[in-house]
């Protein structure tokens, strides 16, 4: 015999409605995407639960994001954007995020020898120099390509949309 009692929790509240991206009717595609998401998304990948604090100023322990940024920190997929910060909240530029998923390739073990010329982009010339080496590579496995027929936007936002091919791109090899 099962019996059921019902009653009031005293402490119970109502649940925060949580934050919503994707409605019926808007998927946002040119939003851009930030730092905090691309390393959320490999730390999903990578079923990562805890990690230990990197010690970004701008990262606290309750953060959403925080598990993730830690992880991606010890495992040498970031390494923030300098005077001891992360900028989780920041717009990812395209050539963060190329060389975050080569660290992150080279993390799985990969191959990350290809390079590509980049000469044919007439914006070549704005890849940051530490970006010069990952934005190659990027070029070369396909996982990035010109935004026009000839400019990548190396430090343009990358929008929903873009990562979202780049990473069907990346997680198809």
């Amino acid at each position: 015999k099962i019996t059921a009692t019902f009653a009031e929790d005293p402490d119970w509240t109502e649940p925060e409605e949580p934050a919503t991206d994707v409605s019926d009717t808007e998927f946002a595609p040119e939003a851009t995407t930030t730092r905090a998401m691309i390393v959320s998304i490999l730390a999903r990948l990578e079923n990562v639960t805890s990690a230990e604090d990197a010690g970004f100023a701008d990262v606290s322990a309750g953060d959403w994001y925080a598990t993730a940024v830690n992880w991606a920190a010890a495992s040498g997929i970031t390494s923030g954007t300098g005077d001891g910060n992360f900028s989780p909240n920041t717009a990812i530029t395209r050539e963060q995020l190329a060389a975050i998923l080569m660290n992150y390739a080279q993390y799985k073990g990969q191959d990350v020898s290809a390079r590509a010329t980049l000469d044919t982009y007439n914006d070549a010339t704005a890849i940051s120099s530490w970006a010069n080496d990952v934005m190659s590579w990027a070029v070369a496995e396909g996982l990035i390509s010109g935004v026009t027929a000839d400019t990548l936007q190396p430090q343009g936002a990358a929008t929903r949309a873009q990562v979202a091919a780049i990473l069907q791109r990346f997680l198809s090899e």
